[in-house]
């Protein structure tokens, strides 16, 4: 089974339950390379994001924990993805260690985002366990955004509707037919411009983007 196939299948599985309305998904089919930065509201957001857009290869960048799962690690190694390994930092050799790690990754995304692929990562991390999304001091979404190749398009996306989901990790509310909004913008001027400040100043300008309607 292709790619293709289980995105499509996917995306078939997912209506049943989710009413999920696009807003700006043009961008991503309009022949350019992007860097898409979506929030992370729940654990069924990168798959249905890759499943709604099937048609555009978007490249995860995933936690190794999730390739070494038999469901998921099956899922990203089909869609190539680029594997975020764990970074420890417990003591001062291993905080090296980590720091060489998240340069290599750096290295990595900007290579696969000039050699033409879309790239799709979440610049916090993690699934949000409050109502807002908190970046604090990542630095992936930084450092590849400061190192941008030219002509890539950042598009940042805001879910909306999947707080209190079954798949996130604040108080579940059951509804029978989820209604669940994706909105789509160009951010790539914006975030240039971001990029010159300091990393959580930079991270802040996420934050209240994607906050703007929480």
């Amino acid at each position: 089974m292709t790619r293709r196939h289980v995105a499509r299948l996917t995306k078939w599985l997912l209506h049943l339950h989710y009413a999920i309305r696009t807003e700006g998904g043009e961008l991503l089919r309009d022949g350019k390379v992007h860097l898409v930065l979506p929030n992370h509201p729940a654990y069924i957001e990168p798959p249905m994001l890759c499943a709604e857009f099937w048609d555009v290869m978007l490249r995860p960048m995933a936690d190794e924990a999730f390739f070494r799962k038999r469901l998921s690690g099956w899922a990203l190694r089909l869609a190539g993805a680029i594997v975020v390994p764990d970074l420890p930092a417990t003591t001062a050799d291993r905080r090296e260690a980590a720091a060489d790690k998240a340069r290599a990754l750096t290295a990595t995304a900007v290579q696969a985002l000039a050699q033409g692929d879309d790239l799709l990562f979440y610049p916090s991390g993690h699934v949000r366990y409050k109502p807002v999304e908190s970046i604090g001091n990542r630095r992936l979404a930084y450092e590849v955004c400061g190192q941008l190749p030219e002509g890539v398009r950042v598009i940042m996306l805001r879910t909306t509707g999947l707080d209190d989901s079954l798949f996130s990790k604040q108080r579940t509310r059951f509804t029978l037919r989820r209604r669940v909004t994706m909105h789509f913008e160009d951010m790539t001027d914006r975030v240039r411009e971001w990029s010159k400040l300091d990393r959580r100043s930079f991270n802040e300008q996420l934050e209240q983007w994607y906050n703007c309607n929480g």
